[in-house]
């Protein structure tokens, strides 16, 4: 089902199954409202459609890729506690400037916060190179952080990436799969 958040915007589901949706957000559009006042945002536009959603975990908003949500409230501590422990899996693809080599930790503490960025390296031209990252903490902006304290900043990425914010037309990084086992249904 895809919901009409604007003319120039669409929200795909991906999955749904008691209780919970995936949905798959866009490059560009909010996660949930911004400080800024921005009306259009991922979680307003599916409240209007579902009655009720459940928003765990975010994507920044240059980001695209897949989110998921409770339709269920019954769901909300046991996916709120999987996501903290670790136990949902989410991975993403980046495109980050430079060759970082061929797999990797970045452990920096974010904001005195520990976190950890694992990664491996897809393919490479020596000047750009794409990365499948799994996260193991969920810290603000963590894998573009990560990447940029590294010295690889992911291309487009406009807040943290320097000029490798203008090499790109938009933030390089989607969220391509999440896996988990269902707290419902145990599938």
């Amino acid at each position: 089902r895809t919901t009409a958040v604007s003319a120039d915007v669409q929200i795909d589901d991906v999955w749904r199954g008691d209780g919970l949706l995936v949905v798959m957000k866009p490059s560009g559009l909010p996660s949930q409202p911004t400080r800024s006042g921005e009306q259009r945002h991922l979680y307003g536009a599916l409240m209007a459609r579902e009655g009720y959603v459940g928003l765990h975990h975010r994507l920044d908003t240059p980001a695209s890729g897949l989110v998921l949500l409770t339709v269920d409230r019954r769901l909300n501590k046991s996916i709120s506690e999987a996501l903290k422990s670790g136990a949902i899996e989410r991975r993403y693809r980046v495109a980050v400037l430079g060759d970082p080599g061929t797999d990797g930790v970045w452990n920096q503490p974010i904001e005195g916060k520990t976190a950890k960025t694992t990664w491996r390296r897809l393919t490479t031209d020596g000047h750009a190179s794409i990365l499948d990252v799994t996260l193991s903490t969920g810290r603000t902006h963590q894998i573009r952080r990560h990447a940029a304290e590294a010295g690889f900043p992911v291309l487009g990425d406009r807040r943290h990436g320097g000029a490798a914010g203008r090499a790109w037309g938009r933030l390089a990084l989607h969220a391509w799969r999440l896996s988990f086992t269902h707290p419902a249904t145990d599938e």
